[in-house]
């Protein structure tokens, strides 16, 4: 926690124990806990306060973000709609009420209010509208309808940095590439990059030839991965359509790009296909040539050591949750992705798995230590486990790998591994809303919670899944 962060909410709390029926002080509190990006602690004081004022609005917002944060999103969004008659902007009101709607999964109804929400007058720029054209997106995607990266794009204009390169025009939207020179630039997270990228097939059938920027530490992976593509490493753009860099612009000048897509522009080419072509994301992904050798002689090594079993990846938990310095969003959505130490071990130490399995872990050594590791058949990558390539060559000789929602569950879909993709009731949109499989890539076997926090029932599919296997 930072000390300003601190030193205020020390002084709020102080003050709330002097009057503790002063909503003034609650509202500090509350102020003071999402300064230090500890949002999800809300909880006790927004309801405090509403006890002391019921239609307080600053109050019934911090009530309803702090049950997102802790995954209620039942509570949270029925706290909108407990208050739907009090003085709300419409677009803001709509906008939070559609996206809490989304994520306890009536979507629908929340696909209706999100439209009400960017509908209303104002602005199309307006913050507010920017987010409800993302979760509009987010709910019309988790149904498999490819029109939704018709509101993605939107996160162009909001939430997503992104390159500019002004010397070529934006694509448009036309079909026939046919002698078009395409820079895509790159944005958001490896999993991200690691899925869209697989719409480049698709860009290619059409007749483009593509340069491609991405991060610096998924480089050797992609450019493996694109060997009819030139690959360039470049810094992950935070700021709205920036400027390329000097570093990028020598690269740029040389390829002589006729036109620019952003990575959130490569889904929306076979957006009107019909049908709907599936995969829609195709697998892609491999490993350096120089890792790939490496990963081959320690397969054999450990096949030999354990003759009979299938090789099983497993990716439990995700770093995220344990950093204090990141957007409270971003942490608490990380632990509700990550699957407890104990809750795993019914996996690796379940006696009938480990007569046919021999699970290997696919964590960064680092992240491991801190995460803990599952007792019971586990093993780990000797070559060592530094870049996304290492897991790709990893990957590459497992029999099939089991994985939260995490950047390693789109890695190992993306190279076309049978992959038990383990989600919350919520999970993001490219895995679905029901059933098993994922309406945008083929290798996925999505298994959900029936509630959030209880992975009982999906640790007993998986191991039903590996037992099929």
């Amino acid at each position: 926690m930072l000390p300003d962060a601190e030193h205020r909410l020390i002084d709020a709390f102080t003050a709330h124990t002097r009057e503790p029926s002063n909503t003034d002080t609650l509202l500090q509190i509350c102020d003071a806990l999402i300064g230090a990006q500890r949002d999800e602690q809300m909880l006790p004081w927004a309801e405090k306060g509403l006890a002391l004022e019921p239609g307080n609005r600053s109050f019934i917002h911090a009530r309803a973000r702090a049950l997102r944060l802790l995954g209620d999103h039942n509570r949270a969004a029925q706290t909108w709609l407990d208050h739907s008659t009090l003085d709300w902007a419409p677009v803001f009101y709509l906008g939070r009420l559609g996206r809490d709607l989304y994520l306890r999964g009536d979507v629908d109804l929340a696909i209706a209010v999100l439209q009400q929400a960017i509908q209303q007058p104002g602005e199309a720029s307006h913050p507010d509208k920017l987010r409800a054209h993302k979760w509009l997106a987010e709910a019309m995607l988790s149904t498999g309808n490819a029109q939704g990266f018709m509101q993605w794009i939107w996160r162009n204009c909001g939430d997503s940095g992104s390159y500019r390169h002004n010397e070529v025009p934006l694509w448009s939207g036309q079909r026939d590439l046919r002698g078009e020179r395409v820079l895509v630039t790159h944005q958001m997270g490896y999993g991200d990059q690691f899925m869209l990228f697989g719409s480049l097939r698709h860009w290619r059938e059409a007749g483009a030839e593509i340069m491609v920027t991405c991060d610096a530490q998924i480089h050797s992976l992609i450019e493996a991965s694109l060997p009819d593509c030139r690959v360039v490493a470049a810094r992950r753009p935070l700021a709205l359509f920036a400027p390329c860099g000097d570093d990028l612009l020598p690269a740029i000048n040389e390829f002589a790009p006729t036109m620019q897509a952003t990575l959130l522009h490569l889904p929306m080419l076979a957006m009107r296909d019909a049908p709907q072509p599936y995969p829609y994301f195709p697998a892609f992904l491999r490993a350096p040539q120089a890792q790939r050798e490496e990963a081959a002689a320690w397969a054999h090594q450990l096949r030999a050591q354990h003759p009979g079993r299938a090789l099983v990846g497993v990716f439990w938990d995700c770093a995220q949750r344990h950093e204090e310095s990141i957007r409270s969003k971003e942490r608490s959505w990380a632990g509700l992705r990550s699957i407890p130490v104990d809750a795993l071990e019914r996996l690796t130490l379940n006696p009938d798995l480990a007569r046919r399995v021999q699970f290997v872990s696919l964590h960064h050594p680092v992240a491991e230590i801190r995460n803990g590791t599952p007792r019971g058949a586990l093993a780990h990558y000797t070559p060592g486990i530094a870049s996304f390539a290492d897991t790709m060559a990893c990957v590459e000789q497992l029999d099939a790998v089991v994985s939260v929602d995490a950047g390693v569950a789109n890695l190992a879909v993306m190279a076309g591994k049978p992959t038990a993709v383990l989600v919350n009731p919520t999970g993001e949109w490219r895995w679905g809303r029901h059933g098993t499989r994922s309406p945008w890539i083929a290798s996925a076997h999505v298994l959900r919670q029936s509630a959030m926090g209880d992975w009982s029932s999906v640790i007993a599919r998986t191991a039903d899944w590996l037992a099929q296997r």
